[in-house]
């Protein structure tokens, strides 16, 4: 049976115009957005869907201009169901790119599970919230092309090298998949906002629960970000307990072959 508590329905016209006419009224895109339960014998289920859109200014690789002005529609599900942990959560975005004179041209869409997301930089980030022990998932859509690159259960580490613009940043991510993968060993993962350089599984008997807080060096000084001339410096993934991995990146290049160690853990590398 299900009993709807509340509707909310948003309209947003997009009007686009050239400096110094008139404004020209274009057809509007609307979002509508509800919540209603779901009364069953043993439980009731709480649900929530929430649409609305963003206008987005992209960067380009040089940082010295915008390379696209994006509107982007995103769309969550979620559910709480009395007696079980969690919220479950379905995400979908999708991006119009937006040109004076032209018609809006849909760019890229994808759906991924997750509870909210936000823009970062030039990532659209999905989050899936996390549960008792299950770490929060974090994945990253790149905003002008769409494609997932990056999954952590943490923010992402920047070292910024020579140069300017988003290009000359490099990033480090690391963790677990999320709900229905914690039997896989979470991953390593270094490259740019555009590409993913390389990508290492770690492995080791560590469980999901007793993941590692991750940094970046090039000494003692353990931080979560560089700003460096050469891009050469160490990750290290840092246990609870004080077992450290030490992985060096020598000229923008993940050693693996090269990584410090301790005695049962390993880097097998991914494509």
């Amino acid at each position: 049976m299900r009993i709807m508590v509340a509707i909310l329905v948003a309209a947003m016209s997009l009007p686009i115009a050239a400096a110094g006419t008139a404004k020209k009224k274009v057809p509007s895109y609307k979002a509508e957005s509800s919540a209603y339960v779901l009364k069953r014998k043993d439980a009731w289920t709480f649900v929530t869907e929430n649409r609305s859109f963003r206008f987005v200014d992209v960067l380009g690789n040089d940082g010295s201009g915008y390379e696209a002005q994006l509107m982007l529609e995103e769309s969550y599900h979620n559910e709480r169901t009395d007696g079980l942990e969690g919220v479950q959560g379905r995400a979908s975005v999708r991006a119009w790119t937006l040109v004076r004179g032209r018609r809006r041209g849909l760019r890229w869409t994808f759906q991924e599970i997750g509870n909210e997301g936000v823009v970062q930089d030039r990532f659209f980030r999905i989050a899936a919230w996390g549960c008792c022990d299950v770490p929060v998932v974090y994945s990253y859509y790149n905003l002008l092309t769409g494609r997932k690159l990056y999954v952590s259960n943490s923010d992402l580490l920047e070292v910024r090298g020579e140069g300017g613009g988003p290009q000359a940043v490099r990033l480090v991510a690391f963790g677990y998949s999320g709900m229905g993968r914690l039997e896989r060993p979470p991953e390593l993962q270094y490259g740019t906002d555009m590409n993913i350089k390389q990508r290492f599984s770690v492995v080791s008997s560590r469980q999901y629960y007793d993941a590692p807080e991750t940094f970046v060096s090039t000494n003692e000084e353990l931080k979560k970000s560089l700003e460096l001339r050469e891009l050469t410096f160490v990750i290290v993934l840092r246990y609870g307990d004080g077992v450290e991995l030490r992985i060096p990146v020598e000229a923008d290049t993940l050693r693996a072959d090269r990584a410090v160690l301790p005695e049962g853990y390993s880097l097998h590398a991914e494509k």
